[in-house]
């Protein structure tokens, strides 16, 4: 009993073991790494000779590589896109013969190389990422910097570039425009204004009229604006005669002088701008007016680029405005002035505290006219009383000179022009005629950077401080 109680247990437990293994067998296995790791460079490819034959052959992700079965044991893979992958070959039963990891990056080597001759210090690196490159290092100027991403963007597209190079060095540039104006202009005038009435003719009156009127309406002498007269009259009571001799020489000289100071940081545009907007009437449908603003005075525009240590690319843009009635408009009782606008634009290197001049112009205009009564204005001797002269001439020259200057912030105080000044008491003020109280360098704030001011001087304290006189 015992024998069969036994055996029936030994049938039952190898019943068991059949049943275990074919689960074992259907288990999944993963297959590790079979073959060295692949490292290709974009666009480069790689042979590759298998011990045995092979029957089926794939890459992981077909976007980033292409393979080509050359014979059962030769592959060759194409690296088309940069990434990760695997590389797989299979015998005809299903036996991995090959399970290699792919990386696939940039040309890096060759691109370090050409960074030296950009760098020959050979302190910008480049680093390839799954997408793009990644620059590192230090440049002395920002054009280094520049540089290196272009050569970068060869291998890559621009927006896949991420530049991480430190620049050293000064990167802000400081620009000192003047703008100088002279405008002259002279004027002379000379005429002979008749008024002769004579009325002893019994019914008849006899007179002549040469020029402006000499009397008014009301019998009072008439004056020409500035113009300097010289007047006559003779009345008989039959006849009168009344003459005026007009006469005008004026000179006149306007200088105007701008001083705009921008600093830029090296790539970047600033803009400036002295003067004022005026307001333009816009007609709209429905005989609604709108309102749009132009501005005019002295403005400036400047692009910087530092090229080197000392040399900096300036793109600059000056302008010189102002309001004129010379060509005014008038809708709908509306008066609407012009502009008259002189400007230059132009791009130059220079080194740093170099000046250029720019837009040096010299306008002059004459105008004489000739003012006569006919055939009495052209008798000899006694034709000058019939006639009048007048000349006018407007001279203008404006230049303008540009300095940029590499720049870097300051830790030391900046003195003010209001720094030193003291309101007048009414001493100062009614007795002296004096608007502001002088103050003593010794009462001024200890700065090294700033010029000393002698002591009594005239003047507020600072380098920026008005010249008061």
């Amino acid at each position: 009993m015992r024998k069969i109680i036994s055996a029936v247990i030994l049938t039952l437990l190898m019943g068991v073991g059949v049943t275990a293994l074919p689960i074992q067998l259907n288990a999944a296995k993963v297959i590790n790494d079979i073959g060295d790791p692949i490292d290709l460079t974009l666009n480069t490819g790689k042979l590759i000779k298998l011990d045995k034959a092979a029957t089926s052959v794939f890459i992981g992700n077909p976007e980033l590589a292409d393979v080509q079965v050359q014979s059962p044991t030769i592959i060759y893979i194409f690296a088309k896109k940069p990434g990760k992958t695997n590389l797989f070959a299979l015998n005809g039963n299903g036996d991995v013969l090959l399970n290699s990891p792919v990386a696939i990056s940039h040309d890096v080597v060759s691109l370090e190389k050409a960074l030296l001759d950009v760098d020959p210090n050979g302190q910008l690196k480049a680093q390839s990422m799954r997408d793009g490159i990644v620059l590192t290092g230090r440049a002395a100027t920002a054009s280094v910097s520049e540089d290196a991403r272009r050569i970068a963007a060869l291998y890559t597209s621009p927006e896949n570039i991420l530049n991480r190079i430190v620049i050293e060095g000064s990167q802000q540039v400081n620009l000192r425009v003047q703008v100088a104006e002279v405008a002259r202009s002279v004027t002379k005038q000379l005429g002979v204004n008749w008024e002769n009435l004579s009325s002893g003719l019994g019914n008849f009156s006899l007179g002549t009229f040469v020029g402006r009127d000499v009397i008014d309406s009301s019998s009072l002498i008439t004056r020409n604006g500035t113009a300097s007269s010289l007047f006559a009259g003779f009345n008989d009571g039959q006849t009168a005669i009344q003459g005026i001799i007009d006469a005008l020489e004026d000179e006149g000289l306007i200088t105007v002088l701008a001083e705009p100071n921008l600093t830029a940081l090296s790539g970047e545009t600033a803009n400036f701008l002295a003067g004022g907007e005026f307001p333009i009437p816009v007609p709209q449908e429905d005989g609604a007016i709108s309102i749009e603003y132009k501005e005019f005075g002295v403005s400036l525009t400047f692009t910087p680029n530092i090229v080197s240590n000392n040399r900096i690319n300036l793109r600059v843009k000056p302008e010189v405005s102002q309001l004129s009635s010379a060509s005014a408009i008038n809708i709908n009782n509306i008066f609407i002035q012009s502009l008259l606008t002189r400007r230059a634009e132009t791009t130059v290197e220079l080194a740093s505290g170099q000046s250029f001049v720019l837009g040096g112009l010299l306008n002059s205009d004459s105008d004489n006219n000739v003012s006569k009564t006919p055939f009495l204005g052209e008798l000899p001797i006694i034709g000058a009383l019939f006639r009048s002269t007048s000349f006018q001439k407007n001279e203008t020259e404006l230049v303008i000179i540009v300095t940029p200057y590499l720049v870097e912030p300051t830790n030391s105080r900046i003195a003010l022009p209001t720094d030193g000044y003291i309101p007048p008491n009414d001493k100062d003020l009614y007795k002296d005629g004096k608007s502001f109280r002088p103050t003593d360098s010794s009462a001024a704030p200890v700065d090294n950077a700033a010029p000393t001011t002698a002591k009594n001087s005239v003047k507020l304290i600072g380098p920026a401080g008005f010249i008061m006189e």
